[in-house]
């Protein structure tokens, strides 16, 4: 399988996990504000500039912003389920950073996102104050790929990483999510500040 092949297939179970409203879905919605904010995503190395440009632009431009948006999750066993609530369009970005880690190579762009939420009612809204917790996560990328692997499990960029190990710290089986903030640390290493309720 080769890398656009398997990215390809990675961005599409990212988008179906995160049913990202960022398309065009027939509900209308109303705008809700614009936020700056710092994000990062991890890529394959060996693709050339054109390719892994390409492949944020299409795939994960469009999908993985959505993790810092409220966001209504669902744990049974070791499947996470998410939803989120609301949509946005990224309105600028500016590529600040794209520092190799061993096979992979690590992007940051300073996005400008317009936020817009589900005009028929409060959905889109944070959970309950009184229920609220904030967590500080670290987690790290491994410097290459297991070569030995026949099929190699799909890599979640560091906004889902984020939101992932969160939930897992909280330990609630469901309520709402969302990423505060992301820090790239250096050498594939990560901290975020994840903020969940009910």
């Amino acid at each position: 399988m080769n890398n656009v092949t398997r990215y390809s297939t990675i961005s599409v179970l990212i988008f179906v996990l995160l049913s990202c409203s960022a398309f065009s879905s027939g509900r209308v919605e109303e705008p809700s504000g614009k936020r700056e904010a710092r994000v990062f995503w991890i890529l394959d190395g060996s693709l050339s500039t054109e390719s892994a440009e390409m492949f944020l632009e299409r795939y994960l431009f469009p999908t993985s912003a959505a993790a810092m948006l409220w966001t209504e999750f669902h744990v049974r066993a070791d499947d996470v389920r998410f939803d989120t609530l609301g949509g946005y369009r990224i309105v600028r970005k500016q590529r600040v950073l794209a520092e190799p880690v061993g096979t992979y190579l690590v992007y940051g762009y300073d996005l400008i996102i317009d936020v817009t939420r589900p005009a028929e009612g409060r959905r889109a809204e944070g959970p309950d104050s009184r229920s609220l917790k904030t967590y500080d996560v670290r987690f790290s990328y491994p410097e290459a790929a297991d070569a030995g692997s026949p099929s190699q499990p799909v890599l979640p960029q560091p906004l889902e990483q984020a939101l992932l190990a969160g939930i897992r710290t909280d330990g609630r089986a469901s309520g709402k999510a969302r990423v505060e903030r992301i820090e790239y640390l250096g050498a594939g290493r990560f901290k975020a500040t994840v903020r969940i309720g009910d």
